[in-house]
Order: structure tokens, then C-alpha cells, then sequence
């Protein structure tokens, strides 16, 4: 089994890098070198993974290495990481606003009724503004 039951949104990275034509697991294991150790990703890992036989999430070492190799950014790595073994979905807030990341942190924890009357106040205050 390949993580938790759910996502598998790393092995499908690792897949789609797979799936170029100019991309062999060998080659994809020689890219796959973290750059603050080292240590590098053998083609028999990525196998493993690609085939749901990884069951634990990678150290961030890995991740740091598989980051490289696909050259993609860490954080993407690591998000996939996340969603696959730990059923858990970042919210990328960094394009908005200061008071609206405010506002949202603020959200956070609600119960659905003060979740509703924010709702409502909002809205309140949309529709006076137009």
C-alpha cells in the first residue's frame, strides 16, 4: 500500500516525470540528489513507489533529493508528501492580501455558527459597498 487510503499525489509526480519520453527510472534516480547531503534516490525506490510499495512518507532528505531530480520546487515535493501519507491539503495563501490571510486565520477553528454570522456580516458589507 502506498501511504493512507486516499491521495497518491507523489507517486503520481513521480509518474508524470516517468511518463516523458527522455525520463527512465535510472535516469530519474541520477537526477535525484539532495543537495544539502548528497544522499541520492536509487531507481529501485522510485520503483517502489510508482508500484505502491512505499509505506512510510520519505524523509525530507528524499524529498529534497526528489525535488531535484524532477525539478520541481521543494514545497511541491513536500506537499504531495503530505497529501499522500498524511491525507493532509495545503491552502497556498501567500497571493493574498495582509488583512485577508488575517481574516482567514481568524476563521480557523469557528464552529459552523459563528462561521454563518461572519458569513452573513460580509455579505452585509459587500452589498452595501456596491
Amino acid at each position: 500500500m502506498n501511504g493512507t487510503a486516499g491521495s497518491d499525489a507523489l507517486t503520481q509526480m513521480v509518474r508524470a516525470a516517468l511518463d516523458r519520453p527522455d525520463m527512465s527510472y535510472p535516469a530519474l534516480a541520477a537526477a535525484a540528489v539532495d543537495p544539502e547531503s548528497g544522499e541520492r534516490v536509487s531507481a529501485t525506490w522510485l520503483h517502489k513507489l510508482v508500484h505502491g510499495n512505499v509505506v512510510r512518507a520519505p524523509e525530507v532528505r528524499v524529498l529534497r533529493a526528489l525535488a531535484a531530480g524532477l525539478k520541481v520546487p521543494l514545497l511541491d515535493v513536500q506537499r504531495a508528501a503530505a497529501e499522500q501519507w498524511l491525507q493532509y491539503t495545503s491552502t497556498e495563501l501567500s497571493g493574498l492580501p495582509e488583512d485577508v490571510r488575517v481574516i482567514l486565520g481568524h476563521l480557523e477553528g469557528m464552529t459552523p455558527g459563528d462561521l454563518s454570522r461572519v458569513r452573513a456580516v460580509i455579505e452585509a458589507l459587500s452589498t452595501k459597498s456596491n
